[in-house]
């Protein structure tokens, strides 16, 4: 049976939907204006207790973990080869849920180090998680199965010892915002910044910070940063 492809029309009216409008401007801008100009972005910096999650039961067993051949490509690399500590030593943990076969999304994870942007790079300290993206396909959402995904990960990841989890969602993505609260990310902090051919104002919490950060000379911000009063 054909599958039913949506026009590019449709597509839009979607992400309008689901984005809100001003992300969905914002988007379209850097579409035609290149970030490396002009970029700006506020953040909402959220995190989440794993210990919670310890005793969470995942009602679907086509969830397990996985490799990336890049980030670009959520084709699980096999099963459960290795060890957790393993996989994000080597640089990032993914776990995925499948469909007839089939991986229909994903959860990508870091520790230590995660570069953002190619100026700007987060921190996380030992035993604690970095989410880098989670993704399912457009005709498989509205369907719980991004709380399927968390809720395996961080339960798996709280038996390991890991105690929080730290994710960064653009404040104008409606549906991101949503996605982390049925999670239990909770708000700890806000980073805001303007960003012209590398002259960047950033504010970071209450503390603003202005300077010339490139790839080579990147700005470095500790998740702990958030939970200090």
């Amino acid at each position: 049976m054909a599958t039913h492809r949506p026009s590019p029309w449709q597509r839009i009216r979607r992400k309008f939907r689901a984005e809100g409008p001003l992300h969905t401007a914002l988007v379209a801008l850097n579409s035609i204006l290149p970030r490396s100009m002009l970029d700006v972005r506020v953040w909402v910096v959220s995190s989440t207790d794993l210990s919670t999650f310890l005793d969470a039961e995942i009602p679907d067993d086509n969830v397990h973990w996985a490799g990336m051949a890049s980030d670009d490509n959520p084709a699980p690399l096999g099963g459960e080869h290795a060890a957790i500590e393993d996989r994000l030593a080597r640089g990032k943990l993914t776990v995925v849920i499948e469909r007839d076969g089939r991986v229909v999304g994903w959860e990508m994870f870091a520790a230590r180090v995660f570069v953002k942007e190619d100026w700007l790079r987060f921190t996380v300290r030992d035993r604690e998680i970095y989410s880098i993206r989670i993704f399912v396909e457009p005709e498989y959402r509205g369907q719980g199965l991004a709380v399927r995904l968390a809720s395996f990960a961080y339960r798996e990841l709280a038996r390991h010892g890991y105690l929080r989890d730290y994710g960064v969602t653009d404040a104008l993505n409606r549906s991101s915002l949503r996605a982390h609260a049925k999670v239990r990310h909770l708000p700890v902090g806000w980073i805001a910044y303007g960003r012209c051919c590398g002259f960047t104002v950033i504010k970071i919490g209450r503390r603003v910070r202005v300077g010339f950060w490139l790839a080579d000379n990147p700005l470095v911000i500790d998740f702990g940063t958030f939970d200090d009063p």
